[in-house]
């Protein structure tokens, strides 16, 4: 059994995701961190890939990074299929896997609006609360597009 543990940070926008990861883990990593996705202003095209680098980051990070046990992503994850390549991957190399849930941090949609730095509008934010699934663990793992 590896010593390895991925966290899965979840939460809307400006609800203190990355903030709770450099806290509590050795390695954090988000796909706001691709390269160019926020570059001159946000890229939505480059989606799919930042979610791919991500992962495999993810990946590597808890296999080659031995002295750093605790390895956390920090993404929205609004539903239970987003987050389903993560437990997968932690499944794989024996990790373990929790999932943190911030959602709100008690915010309102307009506080978070107003403190998040990725210029994600007061309608985004309302539409990701909307889809929330509080209990992830009954939601599909499946993604729309296949289901």
């Amino acid at each position: 059994m590896s010593a390895k543990t991925l966290l899965i940070v979840r939460g809307l926008p400006s609800s203190g995701k990355s903030s709770f990861g450099t806290l509590v883990a050795d390695t954090l990593v988000s796909a706001d961190d691709f390269p160019g996705l926020y570059e001159d202003g946000f890229n939505p095209s480059l989606l799919p890939q930042a979610h791919a680098w991500c992962q495999r980051t993810i990946r590597e990070s808890l296999i080659t990074q031995p002295n750093r046990p605790i390895v956390a992503v920090a993404n929205t994850f609004s539903q239970r299929w987003e987050m389903e390549p993560y437990l997968v991957i932690a499944s794989e190399l024996g990790a373990r896997s929790y999932v943190v849930d911030l959602f709100d941090a008690g915010l309102s949609d307009a506080e978070l609006e107003a403190r998040n730095t990725h210029g994600v509008p007061l309608t985004g934010i309302q539409a990701m609360r909307g889809r929330w699934e509080h209990d992830w663990k009954i939601g599909n793992p499946v993604p729309p597009w296949l289901r």
